[in-house]
C-alpha cells in the first residue's frame, strides 16, 4: 500500500531543494545540477528502464535511457533518480549491495521508493511558487499542458499530471495504453464530487473522443491529435451531466494517449442539488 504522506513529504522536499539552490526561474535543468552535485550523468541503453543510479565507492552516476530521444522524458528521468539521491533513506534502500538501481518512471510504477522519486521529480522541475503563475497565464486544456511543458522542459505526462494538481477549473487528465487506463489526475474541484473515480486497468469507456482516436495506431503513433465534447459521466460513474471539452493526443512511439478533460465553466453545487 502506498505511503502517500511519505510522496507528500518528497514533493515538500523537492520544492525544498529547488529554494537550497536558490533556483528562482523556470526551467531547471535537472542534469545541470545533478553534475554540480559531483554526479556523473550520461545516456544508455538500458533495455526497458527508463533510468539508472549507480554508486562505486562515493562517487554517484546517473544513467537515461536514449530508447526515447525527448528532453522532457530525459529531465523526468534525471530528475527521478535526483530524487533517490536527495530523499532521505533512498541510497540505503535502492543500493543495499552496490548493484545499479534501474528505474521506470513517470508514475507507472507500483513501488513506495518510485512513487516518492516520481513526485521529487515533477516538483523539481515544477516547483508550486514558480509553476503556479506560469499556470495561470497559460489558458486551458491540452493547449496550456503544451505551454507548460515547453516553459518546463518536461515530458506532456508529467505537465499534466502537475496542471491537474493546480488547476482552479475542472480538469481531468488520463494517461491511457491500449484502450485501458494506466493514470488519472484530477483537479482539486473534480476530487470532492461523488463519483466513481477511474483505476489502473479500467477500460477507456465507450462513445468517448479517446476510445475513438485509440484505435488507429498510427494516430496514437504519429502523435495526432483530436478534441471534442461530452459529459463528464461518461467517464466517471457517479458524475453529474455535466458537459466538458476532451482533448486527445498520441504520444507517439510511447504508444500511450494523453486525454486532458477540461471546462471554463464551475461544477454546479452538489448541495444545491441535493436540497432541490
Amino acid at each position: 500500500m502506498t505511503d502517500w504522506a511519505a510522496v507528500e513529504a518528497a514533493r515538500v522536499g523537492a520544492e525544498r531543494k529547488v529554494a537550497e539552490l536558490q533556483i528562482r526561474s523556470l526551467p531547471i535543468d535537472p542534469i545541470q545540477v545533478a553534475r554540480e552535485a559531483g554526479i556523473l550523468v550520461e545516456g544508455a541503453d538500458l533495455e526497458g528502464a527508463s533510468g539508472c543510479l549507480m554508486r562505486q565507492g562515493d562517487q554517484f552516476g546517473i544513467l537515461y535511457s536514449t530508447s526515447l530521444p525527448n528532453a522532457g522524458f530525459i529531465n523526468f528521468t534525471v530528475g527521478h533518480e535526483l530524487g533517490h539521491y536527495f530523499l532521505p533513506g533512498h541510497i540505503d534502500i535502492v543500493l543495499p549491495d552496490g548493484r545499479p538501481h534501474l528505474s521506470r518512471g513517470e508514475f507507472l510504477s507500483d513501488n513506495q521508493q518510485e512513487r516518492e522519486a516520481d513526485a521529487f521529480s515533477a516538483s523539481f522541475l515544477m516547483p508550486r511558487d514558480l509553476f503556479l503563475p506560469a499556470l495561470r497565464r497559460a489558458g486551458s486544456g491540452f493547449q496550456a499542458i503544451e505551454r507548460l511543458s515547453g516553459l518546463c522542459g518536461t515530458s506532456l505526462t508529467a505537465t499534466g499530471i502537475r496542471f491537474a494538481a493546480f488547476a482552479e477549473d475542472p480538469v481531468a487528465v488520463i494517461l491511457s495504453q491500449q484502450g485501458r487506463i494506466q493514470f488519472c489526475a484530477l483537479s482539486e474541484t473534480l476530487r470532492f464530487i461523488r463519483m466513481k473515480w477511474l483505476r489502473s486497468g479500467d477500460p477507456v469507456p465507450r462513445g468517448t473522443v479517446t476510445e475513438e482516436f485509440r484505435r488507429s495506431e498510427q494516430k496514437v503513433r504519429t502523435a495526432a491529435r483530436a478534441e471534442g465534447a461530452g459529459c463528464l459521466s461518461n467517464w466517471f460513474d457517479g458524475a453529474p451531466e455535466f458537459e466538458m471539452q476532451e482533448d486527445v493526443v498520441g504520444l507517439g512511439s510511447y504508444g500511450r494517449v494523453l486525454t486532458v478533460l477540461f471546462s471554463d465553466e464551475a461544477m454546479p453545487d452538489e448541495s444545491d442539488e441535493d436540497d432541490e
